[in-house]
């Protein structure tokens, strides 16, 4: 579209300076003039001659400016020129170099090719080692294994030999030891046979006069706690294991005193060593005081040897001193009629109250501690004196531990309607 455009432009103004050209030279042909001295025709002719040249020089300066093209072809061709021969001497260049490069990819292409075939060559042959291998360090852990069995049969030879040695050596010095024991306990074995009758017959007493006294009662019943005591843990096996046993024979002594034996040294508690080794290991194994309880394990009756079994629980603090365990308001009806049966209910429900908390109950009675007489004849006229509503509040007399016995007051309120 732009170059119909141009084209019109310059047909235009061709014609018009063509029009004004000739309409020049018309004028001076008729008025006859001259130019530096021309004819009137040569004039004339002067005038048409310019005026083609300007429209040569418009036509071209046009499309100078208004086409690079033109530009480059009327101005540049030279430098294009320079320009194409380089790029020709660069065209030879890159074709020498395109033909060297493909001779060159050739030898690399039969180079590859050589050298794939000895790829699959060498792989080959490092299948057959690798198998080779395989089969070289099978038979070598075998030799390996066979190896170590040999010495350590050896060594267990050696050892079994050395062994048998200080065993031997050893043998001889306790069989000396041994002697020189027998010798001892053949001078004690008197003594001792003495004793021992002593005891049968002291036993036999025992039994007897307790069997006419009371046969057939019971005087330990299953679950009965025969004692209670608190130990530290997290102390050595050995001390821990001493420690148990002083509370086991300490249950021991007051087994007999229930039963009314003069002679403290006589065993009748047992508790079975596995028992006591775990309970030993839990009591060791923790950094809390334990509670050590040691309950009867069944029914038992006078002249029978007391079976027991080991408890163990967390002693932890409950409730501290001054600490409100349990607050109830009752009606104790007109006068206090029913102040007795009150007080006996609040004090279930306190008990009821420790055990959910923590505190260990009997487990016969499934109580956490017990009131005295006078204390409660004391709780049951204060609830008299005040008549019909009272508040009663339990309250701890000292740090209450898990082990107990919860010891309490109890506070009595008047409650005003």
């Amino acid at each position: 579209m732009f170059g119909l455009t141009l084209i019109a432009v310059l047909a235009i103004m061709g014609g018009i300076i063509a029009y004004i050209g000739d309409w020049l030279g018309s004028k001076v042909g008729k008025r006859k003039l001259t130019v530096f001295g021309l004819r009137p025709k040569h004039t004339s002719i002067l005038f048409t001659i310019v005026t083609g040249i300007i429209i040569a020089g418009m036509t071209l300066g046009v499309l100078s400016v208004s086409s690079r093209d033109v530009r480059t072809a009327l101005f540049g061709m030279e430098a294009l020129k320079a320009e194409l021969s380089g790029l020709s001497r660069e065209v030879a260049a890159k074709s020498v170099e395109l033909d060297d490069s493909r001779a060159a990819l050739e030898a690399k292409t039969k180079e590859y090719s050589t050298l794939t075939v000895k790829i699959a060559e060498t792989t080959a042959k490092l299948t057959s080692v690798t198998e080779q291998l395989a089969s070289v360090n099978a038979e070598r852990d075998r030799t390996a294994a066979a190896l170590a069995k040999v010495q350590r049969d050896y060594a267990l030879a050696q050892g079994d030999l050395t062994k048998a040695q200080q065993e031997i050596s050893a043998l001889q010095t306790t069989k000396n030891e041994l002697d020189a024991r027998v010798a001892s306990l053949n001078e004690a074995k008197t003594a001792l046979q003495s004793d021992v009758d002593r005891l049968n017959e002291l036993t036999a007493n025992l039994r007897q006069n307790i069997q006419t006294v009371r046969e057939g009662v019971v005087v330990f019943r299953a679950g009965e706690v025969l004692t209670t005591a608190v130990t530290k843990g997290g102390q050595p096996p050995k001390d821990t294991e001493q420690i148990l046993g002083s509370i086991i024979n300490a249950t021991n002594r007051v087994v007999l005193n229930r039963l009314g034996v003069q002679d403290k040294n006589i065993e009748v508690l047992w508790i079975a060593k596995a028992d006591f080794d775990q309970a030993a290991q839990i009591i060791a194994s923790t950094q809390e005081e334990v509670i050590v309880r040691i309950l009867a394990v069944g029914n038992f009756i006078y002249g029978e040897p007391i079976i027991g079994r080991i408890e163990l629980f967390p002693n932890r603090l409950v409730y501290t001193a001054g600490q409100t365990i349990f607050s109830d308001t009752v009606d104790a009806g007109e006068d206090g009629k029913q102040a007795e049966e009150v007080i006996l209910l609040f004090l279930r429900k306190v008990n009821e109250q420790a055990i959910s908390k923590g505190i260990l109950p009997d487990p016969l009675q499934g109580t956490v501690g017990a009131m005295s007489y006078s204390q409660l004849f004391e709780t049951v006229n204060k609830v008299k004196r005040g008549g019909g509503r009272v508040e009663l509040t339990a309250v701890t007399k000292g740090d209450i531990h898990t082990s107990g016995p919860l010891q309490i007051e109890i506070r009595v309120r008047e409650v005003t309607n």
